[in-house]
């Protein structure tokens, strides 16, 4: 077992990345390592390199031989024979998105982008990382000469077809296209631009490993790639003029080949500085502030979401639209929020006709709140993925979540702007699918580490440094986040695509990934309420990590599935493993903390229905399973455990009756959002007719739907969530989860680690983390 014991930390002052064993479940651009074979990848603003050979693959224009050289006397004739010729390349190959066409021989039209970029901090010694995504067209791309006819198209194609044909003339900007179309995503792993040439035509070489992509089915998000490339593309290009009178944009067109095969024609067309491009809106309430710019480190500018972004390629247009939003009705804006008011605010407050298959738009929702909440949570699934986050202004830095927080200590967000604006920018990310770099890499000074954390390794463990916080936060990504963020394939960071941490490899952390604990090290004990529920009826899960060992182990002081640490997973009889997964990220005040000898953390959740379905689909017997991961000073760690459940056979028209409405996915969301959705039409509708039905004494005598549901555990587990029961399995007022609470052991007191969050009931999150 590794040592997870040190509790040190390396002050950081700027971007870093620290590598790990454990690799994303999907595939992503690297560096690329220089290769005397296919040539060097040169900037084409720098001082031009010598070109090597690049044999691979034939010629698709091949240059003509110089005629043999003859003098008028004998002695000085040259042999017959070829001559090289010396031509200067004039290619330009800029950083930013390349928009890109193939067309198969055999297949349909692709369209997509390609991403280079000489600008990542991990760009390795070639400093180059490039990568793409491919989407099935529409309809037949047009070509993109803008002269000659559109040709024969069927009238329902005619508009798009327009639309294809005036965006080569109007000026171009980076394309978004439909979730549902997706096809593969590029690899990038060789770029060759020669400054001259021997006797060879001037020409671009692009290799690539294409990863065909498996779209999620009906009603999921969550698709899958190949282990393994599909097949190896290299593109060979030469430059055009660009057709469209309005743009002078280095332009492109070529063959495509897989190994020495021709497979089709291949159009690549520069469009943007950036690499990828989406839309913030911000919505504030009345009496809430919303995070604003602050002066950068460097004194040059300011610091906001913007400019965070662009460090990463992005183009983020930031809309704040409606400022003085109006409180909504029964709703306490001072207090602690549920997941459910704020997800009906933001249904409400957003822009009404958002389609994530036409941009890429989250939803910031800055509300008051009040101290001790959260600084900001980030909605997974409520309908879509990802769908926006929320700050809470009047929320701040207890002294409870950290002893560095120096000046800021016990302030509201709003009062301490650069703090504000990092924990803002930190939601804003996880609804880009970005992770805690304390499960991923180590805490550091960047955006994605929590707050504690980042204020830990600013002041030390024990230095409480006035002034380090909040002023040398760092309002920037490390190279580890920015990758990712600039390279991982389209459905994982797109709004709407990948539920939140998925690509983090399988729900269930395996030994191979993962440094294991065992169980007389760390344990994990999970146990389920009830045992053996009715078809339809939630279940609570519940779990305690405890240490074993005779030491003080660094652990998440948050073992909550919003935490982000912990993950749950459900296995039927025919060994198929469904993920459950929170609805939100709640993390503002998740860190890795002592946990003394013989002490434990708990949590709780209401197991149902998430983003990949029922967890109880049928009948039969289930094994739930809790994992635990984290980050032990670079080296992945896990403790798990678990428990079965045995789902009764509806026996009588009461399960039946009762499934029936429960088993609908809109139910699920109001399960997951604790009985507090009223916006859930069609949930209300359904819960209700198990309410009044449940409610109704000797109703079962007649044998109609409303006697035989009252009948059912179903119903009244359902009446008990929404507090009109006292039910007899689940107890008024049980949220979806449980904030984990350290309890100390049997027989000797623990030293503190973590703050006392202990409730009579578990929160009310919707399945939600912090930061």
């Amino acid at each position: 077992m590794c040592n997870c014991n040190d509790p040190t930390t390396v002050l950081d002052n700027g971007p870093q990345a620290i590598p790990m064993a454990f690799m994303p479940a999907i595939p992503i651009a690297g560096p690329i390592v220089p290769s005397l074979i296919t040539g060097l990848t040169p900037d084409p603003e720098g001082v031009p390199p010598i070109p090597l050979p690049n044999p691979l693959p034939p010629q698709t224009w091949p240059p003509k031989p110089f005629p043999p050289i003859e003098l008028e006397h004998p002695i000085f004739t040259f042999p017959p024979q070829p001559f090289p010729h010396l031509q200067f390349c004039t290619l330009k190959v800029p950083d930013g998105c390349w928009m890109l066409t193939v067309s198969p021989t055999n297949g349909p039209e692709l369209v997509g982008t390609l991403r280079i970029d000489r600008a990542a901090p991990s760009g390795g010694t070639d400093n180059l990382i490039f990568s793409g995504d491919l989407y099935r067209a529409a309809q037949p791309v047009v070509s993109p000469n803008p002269v000659g006819p559109i040709g024969s198209i069927h009238s329902g194609a005619l508009t798009a077809a327009l639309s294809t044909r005036l965006q080569w003339f109007r000026s171009r900007r980076i394309p978004i296209y439909p979730r549902g179309r997706y096809h593969s995503y590029l690899k990038g792993i060789n770029l060759s631009v020669p400054r001259f040439t021997f006797g060879s035509a001037c020409q671009v070489t692009i290799d690539t490993e294409q990863f065909d992509y498996t779209q999620p089915p009906t009603g999921q998000f969550q698709g899958s790639f190949p282990a393994s490339a599909s097949r190896t593309l290299r593109f060979v290009l030469e430059a055009q003029p660009d057709p469209s009178p309005w743009n002078n944009s280095p332009y492109y067109t070529g063959r495509m080949f897989d190994g020495a095969i021709d497979k089709g024609s291949v159009t690549l067309v520069w469009v943007s500085a950036f690499m990828r491009r989406a839309v913030l809106e911000i919505d504030t309430l009345i009496g809430a502030v919303a995070p604003q710019p602050v002066p950068n480190a460097a004194g040059t500018g300011n610091d906001f979401f913007d400019t965070l972004y662009a460090q990463a390629g992005w183009q983020l247009t930031v809309v704040q639209d409606q400022v003085d939003v109006a409180v909504p009705a029964g709703v306490n804006a001072n207090a602690c929020w549920t997941s459910g008011a704020l997800h009906a605010l933001m249904q409400t407050v957003r822009k009404s006709s958002t389609n994530l298959d036409t941009e890429w738009r989250t939803h910031l929702v800055v509300v008051p709140a009040t101290m001790g909440c959260s600084r900001g949570i980030m909605y997974d699934q409520i309908d879509v993925p990802r769908e926006g986050s929320a700050s809470f202004s009047n929320d701040g830095y207890p002294t409870s979540n950290s002893l560095n927080f120096g000046a800021a200590a016990n302030q509201q967000q709003r009062n301490i702007p650069r703090a504000y604006l990092r924990s803002a920018c930190h939601e804003v990310t996880h609804a880009f699918n970005q992770i805690h770099q304390e499960n991923e890499t180590v805490a550091d000074n960047s955006i994605m580490t929590t707050t504690p954390s980042v204020a830990d390794v600013l002041g030390g463990p024990t230095t409480g440094a006035a002034g380090i916080f909040p002023d040398q936060i760092n309002i920037g990504f490390n190279a580890t986040v920015r990758n990712h963020l600039a390279h991982m394939p389209d459905p994982v960071v797109r709004p709407g695509g990948w539920p939140f941490g998925a690509w983090f490899g399988s729900t269930s952390p395996q030994a191979s990934d993962y440094e294991m604990f065992d169980a007389s090290e760390v344990s994990v004990a999970v146990s389920v309420n009830p045992p053996n529920p009715a078809l339809g009826e939630p279940v609570v899960v519940s779990w305690t990590l405890t240490n074993n060992t005779q030491m003080d182990v660094m652990i998440p002081n948050d073992v909550s599935l919003e935490g982000t640490f912990a993950t749950l997973e459900v296995t039927d009889s025919r060994g198929r493993t469904r993920p459950v997964r929170s609805f939100s990220i709640v993390c503002d005040d998740v860190t890795l903390r002592a946990l003394a000898p013989g002490a434990s953390l708990t949590s709780t959740y209401r197991v149902f229905w998430s983003t990949a379905g029922f967890a109880f689909e049928r009948a039969g017997r289930y094994h739930v399973a809790v994992s635990v991961a984290w980050s032990a000073n670079g080296v992945p760690v896990c403790a798990r455990g678990g428990a079965d459940v045995d789902v009764d056979y509806p026996l009588t028209e009461a399960d039946n009756n009762a499934a029936a409405l429960a088993m609908h996915p809109e139910v699920g969301m109001w399960v997951a959002l604790d009985g507090q959705a009223d916006h859930l039409t069609e949930a209300v509708s359904r819960v209700t007719k198990l309410i009044d039905a449940s409610g109704k004494k000797g109703a079962g005598d007649g044998g109609g739907t409303a006697g035989s549901i009252s009948r059912s555990r179903t119903a009244r587990a359902f009446a008990a969530i929404a507090g009109t029961g006292t039910g007899d399995t689940v107890g008024k007022g049980v949220g979806p989860s449980k904030k984990a609470t350290a309890r100390p052991p049997a027989k000797k007191p623990a030293r503190p680690v973590s703050k006392a969050t202990a409730k009579p009931t578990p929160r009310s999150t919707g399945g939600r983390a912090k930061n």
